[in-house]
């Protein structure tokens, strides 16, 4: 991640030594990224809320910080986030978010179309520099989150300089050669495989539950994955 995005995030995203509960959403992106958040902080950072967009569901009750991940919030909620959350330049906006679209004031109704192109787990990535996986299917994978590949197969020019622009900003400009070297249809054959784009449900039981394959993942990605 350049350092102007570095900047601009709030301090809280350096605490890894103290213990925050985090926040997991309904897809792939948003467990893979707290994944990863739960191998960098050495676990201080662990997954205690579940919302699927509809309810919130709590494991055990704590006073801890929430970090929301794939999500935003309106308020002084933590959250490292990937979506376009204002509509206007001048809307209020959540100053504790780690999302690169506040840092280059994309707002709905003004400049929708530059809006950062990539999941969250390449966010997540980005900010700590984590280095892609050695594999080949390992970057392709990362690149199939989220459906992160997409903009570069775009037809109009401008947007795939955007795409470009974002992968260079984000530090991962090595992913081009993998884009330029497969067809699209390749990363929706990706996200088929591993079921990248299954839902998370909740279990009568209370049981976090998905046909996302984080067995067939796992020996692409360099930290543990599932659901917790």
């Amino acid at each position: 991640m350049n350092e102007f995005m570095k900047k601009q995030c709030p301090d809280w995203a350096n605490e890894t030594n103290l213990e925050f509960d985090l926040m997991i959403g309904n897809d792939s992106d948003s467990a893979l990224s707290c994944n990863l958040l739960e191998d960098i902080t050495n676990g201080n950072w662990k997954v205690n809320y579940f919302y699927d967009f509809e309810n919130f569901y709590r494991h055990d009750k704590t006073n801890l910080p929430v970090v929301g991940v794939d999500m935003a919030f309106s308020k002084n909620v933590r959250c490292f986030d990937n979506h376009v959350t204002k509509q206007y330049p001048y809307s209020p906006y959540n100053k504790v978010m780690i999302n690169p679209n506040m840092f280059y004031d994309i707002s709905a109704d003004k400049n929708y179309y530059k809006k950062y192109p990539f999941s969250t787990l390449i966010l997540v990535m980005a900010y700590y520099d984590i280095p892609l996986p050695k594999s080949d299917i390992g970057k392709d994978i990362i690149l199939a989150v989220d459906s992160s590949f997409k903009g570069h197969y775009t037809s109009k020019k401008h947007f795939k300089d955007i795409h470009t622009e974002w992968l260079e900003r984000m530090g991962f400009i090595g992913l081009i050669d993998r884009l330029n070297m497969n067809p699209i249809d390749y990363y929706y054959n990706i996200q088929k495989q591993f079921g990248l784009n299954e839902p998370i449900n909740i279990t009568d039981k209370g049981l976090l539950s998905s046909r996302i394959d984080f067995e067939g993942l796992q020996p692409y990605l360099n930290w543990k994955i599932g659901l917790p």
